[in-house]
């Protein structure tokens, strides 16, 4: 991946009950094609035990996935990268076709549609060692919205 078109750090505040303290959401961005976008962010609290777990993400939905490379990397326990990067943004599937997508399982050929922006939902995940060790905490969506640069609102 070449150098990322925006490297954006934010900090967030997890919490047992309750929304998550974030530095800004939601984030937009604007990727053309071959652009990208590296989204760090960091776990800060006064309280003890606090990490990330597993990969640090869940992707709820990801409109437009197969436009984007998406990739979460855990730094240490403390920072999680999510990667996104452009392939096409300037088409999509139309609702009928995502609709069929979902459905029915056998083969489908479809007809991109003109496209502006798109979604990018995921929770971070993140465990507390004073509780039971299966026990997960999933912030609220710090959702990602990306307008392609090239193609008027």
């Amino acid at each position: 991946m070449s150098t990322p078109t925006y490297l954006l750090e934010y900090t967030v505040t997890p919490k047992a009950e309750g929304n998550w303290i974030y530095d800004d959401k939601p984030v937009k961005l604007k990727l053309a094609q071959g652009e990208s976008a590296v989204l760090t962010y960091k776990l800060v609290t006064d309280e003890a035990g606090w990490s990330f777990a597993e990969n640090g993400t869940y992707f709820i939905e990801a409109q437009d996935n197969f436009n984007y490379n998406l990739t979460s990397t855990l730094k240490d326990e403390l920072t999680v990268e999510v990667k996104i990067e452009a392939l096409n943004v300037a088409n999509t599937l139309s609702e009928n076709d995502l609709k069929g997508l979902s459905a029915n399982p056998g083969a489908r050929v479809v007809t991109l549609v003109r496209n502006n922006s798109s979604n990018i939902e995921f929770r971070l995940v993140a465990q507390n060692n004073s509780a039971n060790g299966a026990v997960r905490y999933f912030s609220q969506d710090p959702r990602v919205i990306i307008d392609n640069p090239d193609i008027p609102a």
